[in-house]
């Protein structure tokens, strides 16, 4: 069989033409990963067996099955998506309807499914490896037919930090009842723990080192009154997660506004009572008490933040304000973590993570914000549409790592990003989740995992979850050799590929490049 190495930051498809078979040249820092694609020309019925073998590689190699993705509809310029073609062109990657290797299928278990071989191939370096030059090979068998692929790895003697060690930080949303239904199960499912542990294992080895955790359920009187909380459920999880490795976990949201443009928040369990009012402000105290017992209780008071709002808005700023006082009362201490699209809530929050949009759209402001000593993150979501910088699937491949790079050039030390897991049910043949019976997102960005469809309760990496991983280990390199050169010299590594979330060169090539020449300066 034939075969071409390809970049991990560039898109194949089904209909990728093989035009050379090359080698594979890597470079790595210690403690990370590197990775490549592999395209053959052999076809697969289904059921036939891999077995993988290396020669003189200084790694541990991961070897996954490229499986397609079908994008359904293109990105919109604007928002959700489009049929129109033209007025697309010129920034997706292909029309669609069409397929892409995004899913990327474990072969722990030696068999193969039906489609072109293709393959992901992931090679994790250990933090006490040996630097140098690794000249091997990598070997594939499938059905007994060999395929051999020469692989150059450079390991260099940087090491990255350990997530718990890390400095930049990266918060992916699960929604448990959500992953619980997408597995057949609910919470009190005899599996539900151990479907928690492999998101879990994702989440972590995708070096998020946040999470947020269930809110508090309201307990109702007879009448339907709130009368109190149970943070049961909450207390599981936050537990798990710890004991599991995350670094910090963040309590669930309380209240949002109804219309963007409202002045107060309301209360996500009872959305006809504003913050506000009287009664908002009985419920919430309730809440925030039973929810400092819980973190009192477990001893959490150094890992735990408080979220309030998803997104609060220039409109509704002195609501949260508001907010954030009766948090603040009833929770002493307590940091409060939020993403935000406003710049007058300073004072009410301790984490700003705003979306890229906003803050290059205040850019000023939000800069001296940071000189005030403001802790900044960055976040993409479904908005803005067309070109600007997100986690698409019919936008360049490279988007899904770069947004670290300018988090790194706007001194914000962390990432978050919405959607982790939200699938329509047919998961690989519609990428565009439907938020209403109208409106679908742009095909990929509710989700950077799949549910295994063998009946593992741990997800499948989709190719932009690898790659956001790797951009985090990205932004530990730039952060290193700002300590080892300059912060000037790193910055300018990052402004060869990307300027703003709207001015980047989408060059797998270049990225390449620019990353190699990271680790040479490195050493």
């Amino acid at each position: 069989m034939t075969y071409q190495i390809f970049s991990e930051n560039e898109w194949i498809y089904p209909d990728s033409v093989i035009t050379q078979e090359n080698e594979a040249n890597l470079y790595c820092a210690r403690n990370a990963d590197t990775c490549f694609q592999l395209l053959t020309d052999k076809m697969l019925a289904g059921g036939e067996s891999i077995k993988i073998g290396t020669e003189d590689l200084n790694a541990q190699v991961t070897v996954y099955q490229l499986l397609p993705a079908h994008v359904e509809e293109n990105s919109d310029a604007k928002i959700f998506t489009t049929l129109d073609y033209e007025s697309v062109k010129h920034f997706v990657t292909r029309q669609a309807p069409f397929d892409v290797y995004e899913i990327t299928r474990p072969v722990d278990n030696g068999i193969l499914t039906e489609g072109r071989a293709a393959f992901f191939i992931r090679f994790d370096i250990d933090k006490d490896a040996q630097p140098g030059m690794h000249q091997g090979k990598l070997h594939v068998w499938i059905n007994g037919e060999k395929l051999t692929v020469s692989v150059n790895l450079k390991i260099y003697e940087t090491q990255i930090p350990d997530r718990s060690q890390a400095a930049f930080h990266m918060n992916n949303w699960l929604y448990y009842d959500i992953v619980a239904k997408q597995h057949g199960m609910t919470r009190e499912s005899d599996s539900y723990d151990q479907l928690l542990r492999g998101y879990f294992e994702n989440l972590l080895d995708m070096r998020n080192d946040y999470l947020m955790i269930p809110a508090g359920d309201p307990v109702r009187d007879s009448d339907g009154l709130v009368v109190d909380f149970d943070f049961s459920h909450a207390e599981d999880v936050g537990n798990l997660a710890l004991e599991c490795g995350f670094k910090f976990i963040l309590g669930g949201f309380v209240a949002r506004f109804e219309a963007w443009d409202d002045p107060d928040q309301l209360l996500l369990w009872d959305r006809q009572v504003g913050a506000s009012t009287i009664e908002g402000y009985r419920q919430l105290k309730l809440y925030f008490t039973r929810a400092w017992e819980c973190v009192v209780k477990n001893g959490w008071q150094k890992q735990y933040m408080q979220c309030l709002v998803d997104e609060p808005q220039f409109p509704n700023s002195l609501s949260y304000r508001a907010l954030a006082g009766i948090c603040r009362s009833c929770m002493p201490g307590v940091k409060i973590n939020d993403p935000v699209e406003t710049t007058e809530v300073g004072g009410a929050i301790d984490v700003w993570v705003v979306k890229q949009a906003i803050f290059e759209k205040y850019l000023d402001t939000y800069q001296k914000l940071q000189k005030m000593g403001e802790e900044m993150w960055i976040y993409t979501c479904g908005f803005p549409g067309g070109a600007t910088m997100n986690r698409i699937i019919d936008l360049p491949l490279t988007v899904s790592r770069l947004p670290m790079w300018l988090c790194y050039h706007y001194e914000c030390p962390g990432f978050l990003h919405w959607g982790y897991h939200q699938h329509n049910p047919e998961f690989e043949k519609e990428t565009c989740f439907k938020c209403d019976d109208i409106h679908r997102y742009p095909p990929g960005n509710s989700f950077v995992v799949y549910p295994a469809a063998d009946g593992s309760l741990k997800p499948w990496y989709g190719v932009r979850g690898h790659i956001q991983r790797q951009g985090a280990l990205d932004c530990e390199m730039f952060m290193l050799l700002e300590k080892k050169v300059s912060r000037e010299t790193a910055d300018e590594l990052v402004l060869k590929v990307c300027r703003t979330f709207d001015d980047y060169d989408t060059s797998a090539q270049l990225l390449d490049e620019v990353r190699h020449e990271l680790l040479e300066m490195l050493g």
